[in-house]
């Protein structure tokens, strides 16, 4: 009797350890096969031009990520033209300064809701949406 609840045992495990894989949804990162993209989770580049482009699937005006809450999005300045990260919406986060060259400004996204941003320079020409789930 011991030997068949030992061979139980060992099988009902292998079937929860064959059971638990990677979960990821390819929302967040990492892209594959699963869809998503491929470049960090939470990073936009403001790019040299008039424009922001996530890091993280290449869309860009509106750059559009979905991250889950507690993740970081940090915005990354290239070029010489000034550009801010403007947060709009009644959903918002701290704003940067207006900032020309490179720098960068992060924010942590604590609760879920649909985050709406813009360059307090260019307006609604540069524009972007961060999905906190």
């Amino acid at each position: 009797m011991n030997f068949r609840t030992a061979v139980i045992g060992c099988l009902a495990l292998a079937s929860l350890v064959g059971c638990s894989g990677n979960t990821s949804t390819g929302l967040y990162g990492g892209g594959g096969a699963r869809g998503g993209g491929g470049g960090p989770v939470g990073a936009v580049t403001v790019g040299s031009g008039i424009q922001f482009v996530s890091s993280h699937n290449g869309s860009q005006n509106p750059a559009v990520d979905t991250i889950p809450v507690g993740s970081t999005v940090t915005w990354t300045w290239t070029g010489s033209l000034p550009h801010s990260v403007h947060s709009t919406g009644s959903t918002s986060f701290t704003s940067s300064g207006i900032k020309t060259g490179s720098g960068t400004h992060a924010v942590t996204f604590t609760a879920p809701g649909t985050y709406q941003y813009d360059c307090a320079v260019h307006g609604t020409a540069m524009r972007g949406t961060i999905v906190v789930q």
